[in-house]
């Protein structure tokens, strides 16, 4: 109810983005009038010497969070440019965010990230949507960018321990998901959006993926500790 007010109310909304400048009021706002957003995020074992990993970062909302919270070291990969731009901009004095306009995948090559079906709308909004797989609900096959991609092979290859890492790129993340479950020694947690859930409905496409990977998941992580679904 409080979030559908500030959507309407414009005066409220520029205080909101005002005071929301202040780490202090970010935290508490984390912590109530954003906690299903970032419920997740709390508690974690995470301090000023973790490394931390966001890939889909978007416009860096949740690094933020992350950074406020615990001040660990972030390595932030966002490859929509309507977003990164954002992100770029949000960070560009935090020595310890490291921005990468790349999306990741199986290969370093080249792809095409298709936008949301209302990119037209509002690129920043809709940024959320976009996505490198074609057979996603609500993108569009006819508008998309080429992007540069990283291999997550490469990517863990980089690092010796890894802390956390939060995943949100939108329906590819099985793609990256046996490199992630073969690396699970060196990383400590997974926070990650599981897009084709039969039950919602949504993604049918991946339903299968999906459906295999909770029954993959249930054997190396009976007790959902290691990796949590974000939703």
């Amino acid at each position: 109810m409080i979030i559908k007010l500030l959507k309407k109310n414009l005066v409220l909304r520029s205080i909101l983005i005002y005071l929301k400048k202040n780490r202090l009021v970010r935290l508490a706002l984390y912590r109530s009038l954003y906690k299903k957003n970032y419920k997740n995020f709390f508690n974690l074992n995470l301090d000023r010497n973790s490394t931390v990993i966001d890939l889909g970062d978007n416009v860096g909302d949740i690094s933020q969070c992350l950074y406020d919270l615990y001040g660990c070291n972030l390595h932030c990969y966002e490859p929509n440019i309507y977003a990164y731009e954002i992100l770029k901009k949000r960070f560009i004095k935090k020595k310890k965010i490291l921005v990468h306009n790349k999306a990741i995948s199986k290969k370093n090559t080249k792809s095409k990230l298709y936008y949301h079906s209302l990119n037209y709308r509002e690129p920043i909004k809709y940024s959320t949507g976009s996505s490198l797989s074609k057979h996603k609900d609500n993108i569009n096959k006819e508008t998309y960018q080429f992007v540069k991609t990283i291999s997550i092979k490469d990517l863990l290859n980089k690092f010796n321990i890894i802390d956390l890492i939060k995943i949100d790129i939108e329906g590819y993340e099985y793609e990256i998901l046996p490199f992630i479950l073969k690396n699970k020694n060196k990383i400590k947690k997974v926070i990650c959006e599981l897009h084709g859930n039969p039950a919602k409905r949504k993604n049918i496409f991946l339903a299968k993926k999906y459906l295999q990977f909770i029954k993959k998941l249930k054997k190396i992580d009976p007790k959902k500790k290691w990796f949590v679904y974000h939703h």
